[in-house]
């Protein structure tokens, strides 16, 4: 063996490759085309296996083991809670409950000033100013309350 060469630990030369164990599955994917994904990832665990020492392996795929079921528990967990939520906001809008900020009052001369940026009076910045409102919301507010009048 060569003086500058480094000799590298021997744990790092039996890892099994990341790539093989996190594989990609998509949810338009069939049941069979799955299974057969599941079978081929299957075997290529075991032939990264056979090459380790009995216990590392056993270690591996305990530990693999585990990682899935905490995975399916997790995912399980996660659907539940979304179609929980769901589920609550569905009843609370029944229920009339209103999700958001809540809107400000409009101010008293709004629907004066309205009338007159409507008609030509008053520009658009004019209007927003005597409402002190910003331009948007005074437009949004404008054009809402021209259609629910209507």
């Amino acid at each position: 063996m060569p003086q500058n060469a480094k000799k590298q630990p021997a744990k790092e030369s039996r890892n099994i490759q990341h790539s093989i164990v996190r594989p990609r599955f998509f949810a338009t994917e069939d049941r069979t085309e799955l299974k057969t994904r599941l079978q081929q990832l299957a075997n290529e665990i075991a032939a990264g296996l056979s090459s380790l020492e009995t216990v590392e392996s056993k270690e591996l795929l305990g530990e693999f083991v585990t990682d899935l079921f905490l995975s399916v528990s997790e995912a399980d967990r996660q659907k539940e809670r979304r179609q929980r939520q769901a589920e609550g906001i569905a009843a609370a809008r029944s229920r009339g409950v209103r999700f958001g900020r809540p809107r400000t009052a409009l101010p008293e001369n709004f629907y004066e000033v309205c009338a007159a940026w409507n008609n030509g009076e008053i520009s658009l910045t004019g209007a927003a100013a005597a409402c002190k409102m910003p331009e948007s919301t005074f437009c949004d507010r404008a054009k809402k309350v021209t259609t629910a009048e209507k």
